[in-house]
C-alpha cells in the first residue's frame, strides 16, 4: 500500500482535507526558497492574495520543466552511444519525461484559472511587481532548478516537494481566510481540461490539493532515487 495518499481522481472532503493541510507542518525548505518566499512577501504583502498565488504559478512549472528537459538530454546521449540500449536504462528518463509534463500542464493549468479570477474580480495588476518582477524570478528559477537537476536530481526533487508544500498550505490558507468564497459561483471560467467546481472556496482548496499530490510525486521519485 503507498504510504502517500494521492487525491487526484477521488473524491473527497474538500474542508476535512484543508484543516489536514493547515495542522500538519509544511516540508523543510532550504534557504533558497526562504529567500524567494521572503521576496514574494516583500514584493505582495505578507497577507494571502490571488495575485501573490498567481505569480507562484508562474514559477511552479519550471522544475517539471527542468525534469522533462532532463530526460530528454539522458535519451539523447544513450542513442547517441555505440552500443545497444536496452529498455531498463530508458524507463527513468522516460517517467521523468511523463511526470514533468502532466505537472506543467497541471500547473499552467492553476495559472489560467488564477488570472481569470483576478480579472473576473477586476483585481488591477501592476507592470513592475506583477509582470517585469516575476519575469526575472522565473528565469532564475529556471536556471536554478535545471541546474540542480544535472548536478543531482534528488535535490531537484527534494527542494520541489518543499516548494508544492508550501504552496499547498498557502492556497489553504487564503480559503481559509474567505470563506465567502464558498458561496461564490465560478461557472464564468473556461476550465479547459480542468475538474469544474462548484464555489471560488473549492477551486483553491483543489489546486491546494493538486499541490500536495505534486510534493508526494517528488518525494516519492527522491525516495527512489536514494534507493
Amino acid at each position: 500500500m503507498n504510504k502517500y495518499e494521492y487525491t487526484i481522481g477521488r473524491n473527497v472532503d474538500m474542508r476535512k482535507e484543508q484543516e489536514k493541510t493547515l495542522t500538519s507542518p509544511p516540508v523543510h525548505s532550504n534557504f533558497i526558497l526562504k529567500a524567494m518566499y521572503l521576496t514574494f512577501d516583500i514584493l505582495y504583502g505578507k497577507e494571502l492574495s490571488l495575485p501573490k498565488v498567481k505569480a507562484l504559478e508562474i514559477l511552479a512549472r519550471y522544475p517539471y520543466w527542468a525534469w522533462e528537459n532532463g530526460g530528454y538530454h539522458f535519451i539523447s546521449r544513450l542513442f547517441s552511444a555505440t552500443e545497444k540500449v536496452h529498455a531498463d536504462k530508458i524507463t527513468e528518463p522516460l517517467n521523468w519525461i511523463s511526470m514533468g509534463r502532466e505537472a506543467q500542464d497541471n500547473e499552467q493549468d492553476h495559472l489560467f484559472l488564477m488570472e481569470q479570477v483576478i480579472h473576473h474580480k477586476g483585481i488591477k495588476l501592476g507592470w513592475f511587481n506583477n509582470s517585469f518582477l516575476p519575469g526575472v524570478m522565473a528565469f532564475k528559477y529556471l536556471m536554478l532548478t535545471r541546474f540542480m537537476f544535472w548536478m543531482n536530481p534528488i535535490w531537484s526533487f527534494q527542494m520541489n516537494a518543499a516548494f508544492e508544500s508550501h504552496a499547498e498550505h498557502e492556497y489553504m490558507k487564503l480559503a481559509a481566510a474567505h470563506p465567502e468564497w464558498d458561496n461564490e459561483k465560478v461557472d464564468y471560467l473556461n476550465y479547459r481540461n480542468y475538474p469544474p467546481q462548484k464555489s471560488l472556496g473549492d477551486l483553491i482548496r483543489r489546486i491546494a490539493l493538486d499541490e500536495r499530490d505534486h510534493m508526494y510525486h517528488s518525494m516519492e521519485e527522491a525516495e527512489r532515487l536514494e534507493g
